[in-house]
């Protein structure tokens, strides 16, 4: 066989398939209560098209699997994990129809069993309870490992029609070649909701959560806007959803332990915290003794009033350093909070607005005005309010970041200022530090991003 050369019968078997696709009419069916199987599907242009809710799921972190296991412990879990999710799907009625390494790509359509929209939920749901409640135990005590993986799920319009090529001529063993194209957006984004979540999260479009019949289920959801490249993915999140188990005890889950924060370190960070707050208690009221007893003396010896004075002002010197520290010390128990979400949900609002209101209070000490202590900690105070899911007081620190804080996030800003709905003063804040010219060379590039994103792209 010539290899830089395609033989001439080969070009006519092209050029003939080619010419016969191109030039032959399509048929349009539209989808039933089933789906059509890749076997009675015929080698023509025929699609069929209507609506169905296409389900994705795709493991996290699978790449680095073979740098963890060899090829026996590999196999193990692909495999287990394979078949769980395989039997989620089709006992909720649906159908695979794609694998993707690690991914799998699944059909429903309105049928006797129901609505699309609720069986490819209820799959979701089975999926997540056969990971965490019966894989990831096994996983976990045999190989030290736990599964996570995002699911996404989006109702929309799909077209399907047949693609590859039979056999090869004369070759009565050659492999027939066959697949289903899917055509329209929904399988596209049923893949990105899934890319945009993971550790057991659900993530549904809007068509699927309007279209679902359990109304009392719908109190589960929570509505999300999330970022991805240029676009924003709209739709509601259930973490951890869970369906109920048709045996006498339950099964506690095993989900996987990423972004995760264990009960006992709360306490510990408690614990921790109440120590140095004690112990700064501890050392003011030794201060505000020497101060007394110096005091006294003071009046009972006039004549070593010079050393007394001098003794003094040591004094003060040393109360300005402990209130130096506490104030040092609030700042960091704020600071502790930043871009971690479990931890400061945790420790709930009233405990960061007590530290913030005694960082106000020992930062007068030092004799900073309270508008100095807002944008010393305002890059925390964004982050924690954001993550309490007080979007206007995080905002609110968004301004202060932008007044006097040497940097600001672009993608933070984004988040917040579309929870908000207005970005008027942060806007202002933002041209007036610019005009300043105290940033350094990328904090004022970063600066610019957003300024840019506020002015010519941000629509409320």
């Amino acid at each position: 066989m010539n290899e830089d050369k395609i033989p001439k019968y080969e070009l006519d078997l092209l050029s003939a398939a080619i010419n016969r696709i191109i030039l032959s009419e399509v048929l349009e069916n539209s989808i039933s209560d089933q789906l059509p199987l890749t076997d009675d599907l015929s080698d023509s242009n025929k699609i069929y098209h209507g609506k169905a809710t296409i389900l994705f799921v795709d493991m996290r972190e699978s790449t680095k699997l073979p740098e963890k296991f060899d090829s026996t412990q590999l196999v193990r879990i692909y495999r287990s994990y394979i078949r769980a999710v395989v039997q989620a799907i089709r006992y909720s009625g649906g159908v695979v129809r794609d694998f993707m390494g690690d991914g799998v790509l699944a059909v429903f359509v309105d049928n006797e069993y129901g609505k699309s929209e609720d069986n490819a939920v209820r799959a979701a749901r089975y999926i997540t309870t056969a990971i965490d409640k019966f894989l990831n135990p096994i996983l976990d005590q045999e190989m030290r490992y736990r599964i996570s993986c995002g699911i996404g799920v989006y109702t929309g319009e799909v077209s399907l029609s047949k693609v590859g090529m039979k056999g090869k001529e004369q070759h009565d063993d050659e492999e027939n070649e066959f697949g289903i194209v899917w055509i329209g957006n929904s399988t596209n984004l049923a893949c990105k909701f899934s890319g945009a979540v993971d550790n057991g999260t659900i993530f549904i479009s809007t068509s699927t959560y309007s279209a679902l019949s359990d109304i009392d289920g719908k109190q589960n959801w929570m509505k999300v806007e999330i970022p991805r490249g240029n676009n924003v993915l709209n739709g509601y999140i259930a973490k951890q959803y869970y369906l109920s188990l048709g045996i006498d005890t339950d099964i506690e889950p095993s989900p996987a332990g990423k972004h995760v924060i264990s009960l006992s370190l709360a306490d510990e960070l408690r614990k921790e915290y109440q120590k140095q707050l004690t112990d700064i208690e501890k050392r003011a009221e030794e201060l505000g003794k020497r101060e007394q007893i110096l005091q006294d003396k003071e009046n009972q010896l006039n004549c070593k009033a010079a050393q007394i004075n001098q003794h003094g002002k040591e004094n003060i010197s040393r109360e300005q350093v402990v209130n130096k520290r506490e104030y040092q010390f609030y700042c960091k128990v704020l600071a502790s909070g930043h871009c971690k979400t479990s931890y400061v949900k945790e420790m709930g609002k009233e405990f960061w607005e007590d530290n913030l209101n005694n960082a106000y209070l020992a930062g007068n000490k030092i004799g900073k005005s309270e508008r100095k202590v807002r944008q010393e900690v305002s890059y925390a105070m964004a982050s924690i309010y954001e993550d309490l899911e007080l979007y206007d007081k995080a905002y609110d620190f968004l301004v202060e970041q932008a007044a006097g804080y040497s940097w600001l996030n672009l993608v933070t800003v984004q988040n917040i200022v579309k929870k908000v709905g207005y970005c008027d003063r942060l806007t202002t804040e933002i041209y007036i530090r610019l005009e300043k010219n105290d940033l350094l060379a990328d904090n004022k590039l970063e600066f610019e991003r957003i300024k840019n994103w506020l002015v010519f792209e941000y629509k409320p």
